[in-house]
C-alpha cells in the first residue's frame, strides 16, 4: 500500500493514510501503516512497544477497527488498548526460499491487459474488503504497472495471481485465484510459480507472499514452489471497550 500510494494512486477515503515508525539510537526499529478500511499493520515491532503506540494513536485521536500483525504483537495491541477482541482472520507470511517448478499442466502464462478488466474483477472479488463505501481500484492499479498474469488454457483464463509494487527489492505475489470449475488441475500453482520467477528475473530480493493458515490446498502449493514459512499473523476486530463486550 505505501507504493501505491507513492505512485499517486491512494485509495480515496475520507481518512487520510497514516504512516509512523519507532525509532531507537538513531536506527528504524519499527513501523505501522494505516488506511482505513484497512486494518492498522504492524510491521517489526515488539508486543512491549504496543503500549506507546496505543497512547500515540489515542493522544492523535486515531480510531483503529482493526489491527493486522503478528500473533503475539497484536494480541498486546488489543491488550494495551484495553478493549475487547475477536480474531477474523490467521494468516502464514511466506517467503521464497528457492523456487521449485510445479507438475506439469496445460496451458501458459499471459501477462493481463486492460482489456482482461472484467475477468480479473470476477476473478478477485473474493479478495474485496466487506466495507466498500470507499471503494479502492486495486484491478485498475495493479494493471496501471502490469501486475497481473493470466494462466490460459485453449485461449480460456483459468487461473490468475499479481505482483505488488517492488520496494527496496522486495515484493509479494497475491490476489491468486482459481474459479471452482478450474481447480484440481494445477493452474495455480502454475501461474505462482510463473509469478514468481517474474519477480526474481527483475531483480528483486525477496517474494513473499500470504495465506489462510487454514487452507491445506493453498498452503501446500506454495510449500511445493519453495516458499517457506516466516511467521504467524492475525487480524484482530476490536471493540469499544472490554465492559462493553461482557455487557449482553
Amino acid at each position: 500500500m505505501s507504493a501505491t500510494i507513492a505512485a499517486g494512486n491512494a485509495p480515496r477515503r475520507p481518512n487520510p493514510p497514516l504512516f509512523g515508525w519507532l525509532s531507537r539510537d538513531g536506527q528504524v526499529c519499527g513501523a505501522i501503516l494505516h488506511s482505513r478500511p484497512a486494518p492498522l499493520g504492524l510491521f517489526g515491532l515488539a508486543a512491549a512497544d504496543t503500549a506507546e503506540l496505543v497512547a500515540v494513536l489515542n493522544n492523535e485521536g486515531r480510531e483503529v477497527d482493526y489491527v493486522n500483525g503478528p500473533v503475539d504483537v497484536v494480541q498486546a495491541f488489543a491488550e494495551a488498548a484495553q478493549r475487547g477482541s475477536e480474531v477474523v482472520d490467521h494468516q502464514l507470511l511466506y517467503r521464497l526460499s528457492a523456487l521449485v517448478a510445479p507438475r506439469p499442466t496445460t496451458g501458459r502464462a499471459r501477462l493481463a491487459q486492460h482489456s482482461d478488466r472484467e475477468v480479473l474483477e470476477d476473478f478477485t472479488k473474493v479478495f474485496a474488503y466487506e466495507d466498500t463505501s470507499v471503494p479502492f481500484d486495486e484491478v485498475g492499479e495493479r494493471l496501471s504497472y502490469h501486475g497481473f498474469w493470466l494462466w490460459e488454457v485453449d485461449g480460456q483464463p483459468v487461473s490468475v495471481a499479481s505482483l505488488s509494487r517492488s520496494v527496496a527489492g522486495i515484493v509479494r505475489v497475491g490476489l491468486v485465484a482459481t474459479p471452482p470449475e478450474h481447480r484440481g488441475h494445477g493452474y495455480a500453482a502454475a501461474v505462482t510459480h510463473h509469478m514468481s520467477q517474474v519477480a526474481l528475473d527483475a531483480g528483486n530480493r525477496e517474494v513473499l507472499l500470504f495465506t489462510d493458515r487454514s487452507n491445506p490446498t493453498s498452503n501446500g502449493i506454495y510449500q511445493r514452489l519453495g516458499y517457506e514459512v516466516v511467521e504467524e499473523q492475525i487480524q484482530m476486530r476490536l471493540s469499544a471497550t472490554d465492559q462493553e463486550m461482557r455487557t449482553p
